[in-house]
């Protein structure tokens, strides 16, 4: 996903069975190359029961606690619970934590307080966000899901409902090994990311570490936070184009970022997708349009819409009796499975996918 701190689904007896053996089993390593040719059995499970046109038994109420609204990713995700809920018919109430693990204490609080059937829940930091599922949603009874980034644990935290996340640390050390590989000889990289101190910009530069070792013809000579932000992106690769003018491959974690790399990359008189390769995060309108043009080399897909629809059916299917309880890698969902087959989307697979923020 995007990082908030900055910015980032759809049969009975069948079901039955699989989330048996969901329960039992499906702890595990998400798969994003070969692997995601299909879909995992907790992601089958939720993508069935929303395609069994299931009604739920009553109006549920159910409480938003996001860590953000007003950005590109969360607003994609917004929308995604709103479909969501016109499907099935349940009332939420946003409680925005504005990026803030102190103000998310607070408000997960109150709506605590308020009385909820049942709880979507986006950390604004793992550890945080953990102690708050323990300390007050874990004690009320009723159904979590936690969605964006996973609760302290790798992927799935027990007592959950269920967990969705796209940008774990398997998905970014897999983002940038593309990066890395497709430098033949040696090259000079650059690599902008997003705010210093949350879990995802920490995940993305542990990435680059791990990647920087496989590939030792790989040099990062410059590795920013640019806060998500294409003004600064632009500035902070400026200077990376000259203080090291023979960089020729640029990592950004975000799609709206990467708009500020190009620019940067085309003031200094290169020609993006020729002179340097630019890979990015999002799989945005915009970064689909980029790759498919050849100006950017490649664009990993997040999926904040399905995180929180899907996310929602699990809710839907926990307050129901059915819960999964168990991890959904969202780079195994249909929108991925049955288009690209994987998160990376490129020239070769660009006319398979279509981005939907």
């Amino acid at each position: 996903m995007i990082d908030c701190v900055a910015t980032f689904g759809r049969n009975r007896a069948p079901f039955l069975l699989a989330a048996a053996a969901v329960g039992a089993a499906l702890v595990a390593a998400p798969a994003h190359k070969a692997a995601a040719v299909e879909m995992s059995p907790a992601a089958k499970a939720v993508v069935d029961y929303d395609k069994s046109g299931a009604k739920p038994g009553k109006k549920y109420r159910i409480a938003y606690l996001t860590e953000c609204v007003d950005n590109p990713y969360c607003l994609a995700r917004l929308a995604g619970l709103k479909a969501a809920a016109a499907k099935y018919g349940f009332e939420f109430k946003i409680f925005d934590a504005n990026f803030s693990p102190a103000t998310q204490a607070k408000v997960v609080e109150n709506a605590v307080t308020e009385g909820f059937d049942g709880y979507l829940f986006g950390p604004a930091a793992a550890q945080p966000g953990c102690g708050l599922y323990n300390r007050l949603l874990k004690p009320t009874g009723k159904p979590v899901v936690s969605i964006d980034i996973a609760c302290g644990d790798p992927d799935y935290t027990p007592g959950l409902a269920a967990t969705l996340t796209m940008q774990g640390p398997a998905h970014f050390n897999e983002a940038i090994d593309t990066a890395f590989a497709s430098c033949t000889g040696t090259c000079s990289v650059a690599a902008v990311g997003g705010f210093v101190g949350s879990d995802l910009f920490t995940y993305w530069e542990n990435a680059i570490k791990e990647g920087a070792k496989k590939h030792p013809n790989v040099k990062v000579v410059v590795d920013e936070p640019a806060n998500f932000d294409p003004r600064i992106a632009l500035t902070k690769i400026q200077s990376a184009l000259l203080a090291h003018p023979d960089i020729s491959i640029i990592i950004s974690s975000w799609d709206d970022m990467s708009r500020g790399v190009e620019q940067a990359v085309i003031a200094a008189g290169k020609t993006p997708g020729k002179d340097v390769k630019i890979f990015s995060g999002g799989a945005t309108k915009v970064g689909v349009a980029k790759v498919k043009a050849g100006t950017w080399a490649q664009t990993t897909a997040y999926l904040p819409y399905q995180e929180a629809y899907y996310g929602a059916v699990a809710l839907m299917m926990a307050l129901e009796g059915k819960p999964i309880n168990a991890y959904i890698d969202e780079a195994l969902l249909p929108e991925i499975v049955s288009t690209t087959g994987t998160i990376f989307i490129t020239k070769a697979n660009v006319d398979k996918y279509e981005p939907v923020y």
